[in-house]
């Protein structure tokens, strides 16, 4: 999910006006214009295309307001989805095959209509160009069928655990377009057409706008019009909010109490749910850092008590375990012996014992050096974040200080989307995949041949380039287990989480938050804490389902 996938920093507002017609007969219909600012620090191009994660709408998270899956998957409560382009599936063959009914009286946003062949179309764009692929759908034995209303695709093997990747995080596209379209991974769409509640009405380097689309099969939104600004950063995005310019927030703001709710208690609110685990990324091709020795004894010389009080503000709390399993949303996976066996602050005789072992030995500058090579690498991250960069500076400081030579490169948002994609980075820290079942977040850690191998400049996961054969066993293991057997999937579970243990491809650091800052000054039915109904932030895929939730204040 980028999903998050929970997005980093967004922002949303709220205008109402009233429209007077040119001949002063009459008013027209309110207008109702939400401004979202779906991230920060990313260089506007116009490039609308679901398939590339260097797209505009791939980076500012708005690809959702075009273009639906076919359910809603809410990853704050488990097997709890909503039905949307499709109205329900059905697993057979043994988990081999699983058939979508599609939605009946579902229009595209030019008019023509969304039938089962679409979505049979979707499928087989991504089978036959696996660079396209984001969404980590297992390959198909072949092209997906029409049969009626449905729609069927068959795996080689059972694909029980990718529900999510199939049904709720691949949008549907339309045929009449796509088919037309060269290089679907990295084509410039424009004019993007889709079943969503929005369509492009306006594009600029500093503000695109959507309109409600009048096609839309789930009636019309309450909001009527979608602006996303461009901000440099997160200061800037929070001075927006504290100014009451915006009130859909997906930032870490600090002192949100005193800069937002205390504004006005009545209508500013803010619910941080915890839906992923927060990670170091290392890329395990770069120098020191392909030792899972030295990757173990980094982690072990993080502070992460600091990079939750200071990097995080306290709205994050530090990571417990090495499993890297969310806790304790998935604390009955979770193996005795990973209990707790990350310690809240940094550990210089852990470290100390790990490097010894390994052959490494401090040189007169006090850093651990073997064969006269120190442990050397930066952390990148963009500027603009100001969480992350902060907690890479804290965690390049606490290194420092145990003999480990950690930097940090602080950088565009736009550089860091493409270094991830294309492995050009060294460590990077990056929120995790999130969602109620493991499957989605050890996938997009550990799945070599699903993000890397078909996408090796474009990858959607696995950003750190980490390949074993016994990951991608366990992962194959996990994504065939029925759901069913409880007993089957722990223990493919705690197999992956042994795997992150001792092989440290990613360090996890904090259980992060799903930001989602809100007023209800001018629409109420946002997610909260008592009607956690979907991700709450303003991201995909969930865009649509909270913006249709949404009601206009009277």
């Amino acid at each position: 999910m980028i999903r998050k996938i929970a997005i980093i920093a967004s922002a949303m507002s709220c205008l109402t006006l009233g429209i007077i017609s040119a001949n002063g007969a009459g008013a027209a219909p309110a207008q109702h214009v939400l401004t979202e600012e779906g991230n920060v620090g990313v260089t506007f191009t116009q490039n609308f295309n679901p398939f590339n994660s260097n797209s505009l709408a791939a980076q500012m998270s708005i690809k959702s307001l075009t273009y639906e899956p076919l359910f809603e998957i809410d990853f704050l409560k488990a097997n709890t989805s909503y039905p949307w382009l499709a109205t329900s599936y059905k697993w057979t063959n043994g988990g081999r095959t699983i058939t979508f009914t599609i939605r009946n009286g579902v229009k595209w946003s030019d008019g023509k209509p969304l039938t089962p062949a679409d979505v049979a179309y979707t499928f087989n764009l991504i089978g036959q160009n696996p660079a396209a692929n984001y969404s980590g759908v297992p390959q198909m034995t072949n092209a997906a069928t029409v049969k009626g209303d449905t729609v069927s695709l068959n795996f080689a093997s059972p694909a029980y655990q990718d529900i999510t990747a199939i049904a709720g995080s691949t949008l549907i596209v339309p045929e009449h377009i796509w088919s037309k379209v060269i290089n679907p991974a990295k084509a410039a769409i424009t004019n993007p057409v889709g079943s969503g509640p929005y369509i492009l009405k306006s594009y600029s380097s500093q503000l695109v706008s959507y309109k409600v689309n009048p096609k839309y099969w789930g009636g019309t939104p309450a909001a009527t019009q979608v602006n996303i600004p461009s901000y440099s950063s997160n200061a800037s995005a929070t001075t927006a909010l504290a100014n009451g310019q915006l009130d859909w927030a997906g930032n870490d703001i600090a002192n949100i109490n005193s800069v937002f709710v205390s504004k006005n208690p009545k209508t500013n609110h803010y619910y941080f749910a915890g839906g992923n685990t927060v990670t170091l990324e290392f890329n395990v091709k770069y120098g020191a850092l392909s030792d899972p020795i030295v990757r173990a004894a980094i982690s072990a010389g993080i502070n992460r008590s600091a990079l939750a009080s200071k990097g995080e503000s306290g709205y994050e709390t530090p990571a417990t375990s090495s499993s890297g399993l969310i806790l304790p949303n998935q604390s009955a996976f979770l193996a005795p012996s990973a209990k707790n066996d990350l310690l809240p602050t940094s550990s210089p005789t852990k470290v100390a014992t790990l490097l010894s072992s390994d052959g490494y030995t401090k040189n007169a500058s006090g850093m651990w050096t073997k064969n006269g090579q120190e442990i050397s690498f930066n952390i990148e991250d963009p500027t603009a974040y100001s969480d992350y960069y902060a907690d890479s500076q804290l965690i390049a400081s606490s290194l420092q200080a145990v003999g480990i030579n950690a930097t940090v490169d602080g950088v565009q948002a736009s550089q860091w989307y493409t270094d991830l994609a294309a492995g050009t980075f060294q460590s990077a820290i990056h929120w995790g995949a999130g969602g109620a079942n493991p499957f989605q977040q050890y996938q997009n850690w550990l799945d070599y041949n699903t993000f890397v191998a078909p996408n090796p400049t474009n990858a959607a996961g696995d950003f750190g380039r980490y390949q074993s054969p016994g990951a991608e066993a366990a992962i194959k293991k996990l994504e065939t287990t029925s759901p069913l057997d409880t007993a089957g999937v722990t223990s493919a579970v705690r197999t992956l989480g042994s795997i992150l243990t001792n092989q440290v491809p990613v360090a996890p650091l904090l259980y992060g938050a799903d930001w989602n800052v809100y007023s209800t000054a001018h629409f109420t039915g946002w997610v909260t804490a008592a009607n956690p109904y979907m991700d709450p932030s303003p991201s995909d895929p969930a865009l649509p389902i909270i913006l249709m939730h949404l009601k206009v204040v009277k």
